[in-house]
């Protein structure tokens, strides 16, 4: 089942005053039904860094109780959270017995291993966005955090409990389901409720109200961003790169059409060359990539044949950090035969991918597995 989960985490008079967390989770089952559930808490004496962690914490254990392994996306805001999972910190803690490099205890321990415990069935992959930047479905798990924080805050005494709520799951297919999307309980996919008494609540509840108040659901479902009905949902959303001209020669760069999503790069200079010269041919451009991406340059399958060059490096690669205004994109190349390059001709194409992560390298003195047979093995055929 594919899933999309947002988070946030908010905490009053940091960091022993009363916090909240927020999470929306939206769902697709193998029918392409699409459901919706917001869920938020509120603590009494906590930390923003803890309200961060019980967001997703929440959101993975109402997943987990719909019985079958999940796949998709967690999106937060807390650099806290992400880079834990992107950087392989956690598993540096873990392997550490749960202490830091500088030889501390980890804080948030418990959260961290009932984080590890729900995540466990899944396969997740955690993506950081820009915390009050307009992003929608992070602003409203914000307001569903601080409304939390801002709840329990109010009623603050001595005797006052961590609390937690949840909506009911909201049916938000609407392709060329009207039922769908007025609420109708049979448009909620019955393998889905099967499995899940919180969904057999909602589907209870819904056929027990009135068809007067279908119109009203209807409305407030609408105002809920709905996710395209295709195969990407759960993928990432579409990067932004920054871009500066370095020439006005050349056509500016277009977005990939195509399904390999490679980016066509041109020569921003008129090139002579004789067989066997090397040359840096310029690209006419500078780019500041998207945080946690690399862009790897190659040939066009065409540019041997056209031009009779290879590339220097065979696979040129710039990260993120060559991102300044004079930080020019260029073509090493070798001549393999006298050749003419003219201003705009397509030589190269680029497409970023996320970066490794943190590499740990553990010695053994077996690896457990059966040889294959030894470099070039498989034979010719």
């Amino acid at each position: 089942m594919k899933v999309v989960i947002f988070t946030d985490g908010a905490a009053r008079g940091n960091p022993d005053g009363p916090g909240g967390y927020g999470a929306v989770i939206r769902i697709r089952n193998e029918k392409g039904g699409i459901l919706e559930k917001e869920l938020s808490g509120g603590y009494p004496h906590t930390t923003n860094n803890r309200m961060e962690l019980m967001g997703v914490i929440a959101a993975l254990e109402e997943i987990g109780r719909l019985g079958e392994p999940c796949e998709g996306l967690i999106y937060s805001d807390s650099r806290y959270v992400v880079d834990a999972f992107l950087k392989n910190w956690i598993t540096n803690w873990k392997k550490n017995g749960w202490v830091t490099a500088s030889k501390t205890p980890v804080k948030n321990q418990d959260l961290w291993m009932r984080l590890l415990d729900a995540i466990a069935p899944h396969r997740m992959s955690f993506r950081w966005v820009k915390g009050h930047a307009d992003h929608p479905e992070n602003e409203r798990c914000d307001r569903l955090a601080t409304s939390a924080a801002d709840k329990i805050g109010r009623s603050l005494d001595d005797t006052v409990q961590p609390f937690t709520q949840a909506s009911e799951w909201i049916s938000l297919t609407r392709a060329g389901d009207d039922a769908a999307a007025a609420g109708d309980p049979a448009a909620v996919s019955s393998d889905v409720v099967s499995n899940d008494p919180a969904l057999k609540t909602a589907r209870s509840s819904l056929t027990s109200a009135k068809a007067a108040d279908r119109p009203a659901r209807t409305a407030a479902s609408s105002a809920i961003p709905v996710p395209p009905a295709d195969p990407s949902f759960g993928q990432e959303p579409p990067q932004t790169i920054r871009i500066r001209y370095l020439s006005d020669k050349i056509e500016k760069l277009q977005p990939p059409t195509n399904s390999a999503n490679w980016i066509d790069l041109r020569a921003a200079e008129d090139v002579e060359l004789k067989k066997g010269d090397f040359r840096l041919i310029s690209l006419g451009v500078a780019m500041k990539l998207p945080e946690g991406y690399e862009a790897h340059i190659v040939p066009r399958s065409s540019t041997y044949k056209n031009f009779g060059i290879i590339q220097a490096n065979h696979h040129g690669v710039v990260d993120n950090a060559y991102c300044g205004d004079g930080d020019l994109w260029r073509m090493p190349v070798i001549a393999m035969r006298d050749t003419q390059i003219h201003v705009n001709d397509r030589i190269c194409q680029f497409r970023i991918e996320r970066r490794q992560p943190d590499i740990i390298f553990e010695e053994v003195d077996h690896l457990d597995s059966e040889d294959r047979g030894g470099f070039g093995s498989t034979g010719v055929q």
